[in-house]
């Protein structure tokens, strides 16, 4: 089983969902892009190829001649913390990096606050979730994306005593849990509750049927992922013009 593979399988297979009702999903080649207007996620394009001059030029015209603003992702499979030469050679500007990372679920892990974990299932929803997520990473996830997706992927909200704690996706891939989009708004930071969101979705993903869990962390988030478990298979670099 190749856990890298099967944890970036999983991420492009949530991006793709997320844009099929749009008709938003593209390829060219070996390269894939996903775009939707009013929104910043997940607005991707990659490679499935190792990196040439040629396969950047074309990533670049692509991004060059959309007005919606594509980031270009590149999956690092070798952990030496150096950025990636093509892209800085080609006038790519790092964006971020995230960690690749996994998890083999063998044991269900011990909660101590009660928390509600609500699925968006209406417009209503959708709005709470989004302002949520807004709140909690920065930037926007338009409501329209979440109402067209939300009948095929996880959204869900996260209450502590009817107060909304932050967000959450749990997206299932052939016997991988993908976790995505765990944030916690400002207010409610520094009280526990990542780490506690984290342990319900795992035991959730277990039950589920999953072998592993799969996420793609911050620097910040990565050392509480490592002390759960999680170790590190890839950086994914994301870059823009």
């Amino acid at each position: 089983m190749d856990i890298i593979q099967l944890n970036i399988n999983n991420l492009i297979s949530l991006w793709k969902t997320v844009c099929n009702p749009f008709n938003s999903y593209n390829e060219t080649g070996n390269i894939h892009y996903c775009l939707i207007p009013n929104s910043k996620w997940p607005n991707r394009i990659w490679t499935t190829d190792e990196l040439t001059d040629d396969q950047l030029l074309k990533i670049a015209e692509i991004i060059t001649l959309n007005e919606t603003e594509l980031t270009f992702s590149y999956f690092d499979k070798i952990v030496n913390g150096q950025e990636n030469s093509f892209a800085i050679s080609h006038n790519f500007k790092s964006k971020s990096i995230q960690y690749g990372m996994s998890l083999h679920l063998t044991r269900l892990f011990k909660t101590s606050i009660n928390l509600t974990f609500k699925n968006v299932e209406n417009e209503k929803d959708s709005k709470i979730w989004c302002e949520a997520f807004e709140l909690a990473f920065g930037y926007k996830i338009s409501e329209e994306t979440v109402n067209k997706s939300y009948s095929k992927i996880n959204y869900t909200i996260v209450l502590h005593e009817n107060e909304v704690v932050g967000t959450v996706i749990l997206y299932l891939t052939n016997h991988i849990a993908g976790i995505h989009s765990l944030g916690i708004i400002p207010e409610m930071r520094g009280k526990g509750y990542a780490q506690e969101i984290m342990y319900s979705v795992l035991n959730n993903s277990l039950n589920s049927g999953a072998l592993f869990a799969t996420l793609q962390a911050s620097e910040m988030a990565r050392n509480m992922y490592q002390k759960m478990g999680f170790s590190t298979q890839f950086i994914m670099r994301n870059f823009q013009l």
